[in-house]
């Protein structure tokens, strides 16, 4: 852990997604069962089950007219997101999240973090791998990026991350900004949050020697 001690760096954990989850005592999904994160940190999971016609309706978003390209996939799986996002929060009662961190969240069990909400993200689009929506790309581990030089402004940050097939570029998959049910945001983890040539490590040393 003596990476987080560094004041710019971007950095996976080592191995599968399950080390996220690990950390946080988080559930992975079951199947079409996820346990949404909130409370800030995952400290409440909530059970919320996708149903066949809840899976129905994503599959609308991801259509092989949409999918035929990587970056079509990907501007089809942030709408698809967005649903999800969408259904579970208003079963579960995160749906008037606040956008962002804020003191009065913390310990809510309506409110989420960072943590909260990459963790949930990967959630869904694990259930998205497990049903095959993917052509071209594969879920990755949660990516956390920081620059504590910049203050507030630079603090710890999570995403979620897809992984593009035939190229290996990662994206950050980030809603943490955005009122719940809105189409996260899908970029370059190079260029997400803390662009990559304003760390300490620069690129290489950021994004790749973590192996991924």
């Amino acid at each position: 852990m003596a990476v987080l001690a560094l004041p710019g760096c971007a950095y996976q954990p080592k191995g599968l997604i399950d080390e996220h989850y690990a950390t946080y005592k988080a559930r992975l999904p079951e199947k079409d069962k996820v346990f949404v994160c909130s409370s800030y940190g995952c400290r409440t999971q909530t059970a919320f089950k996708f149903t066949a016609a809840d899976l129905a309706e994503v599959r609308k978003f991801m259509t092989p007219k949409r999918t035929v390209t990587a970056a079509g996939e990907r501007e089809a799986t942030r709408e698809a997101l967005a649903w999800m996002g969408r259904r579970a929060d208003k079963a579960v009662g995160t749906h008037n999240d606040r956008p962002g961190d804020d003191a009065l969240g913390n310990g809510d069990p309506g409110q989420m973090d960072c943590v909260d909400v990459a963790t949930n993200l990967s959630s869904y689009l694990l259930v998205m791998e497990r049903h095959k929506l993917f052509k071209h790309h594969q879920v990755g581990s949660v990516m956390i990026k920081e620059d504590l030089r910049r203050g507030f402004s630079g603090w710890t940050h999570y995403a979620a991350i897809l992984k593009e097939t035939s190229s290996g570029q990662q994206f950050a998959v980030d809603g943490w900004l955005l009122a719940s049910g809105q189409p996260p945001e899908i970029v370059e983890t190079e260029r997400w949050y803390i662009d990559d040539k304003d760390l300490l490590f620069g690129t290489k040393s950021a994004v790749g020697a973590n192996g991924t």
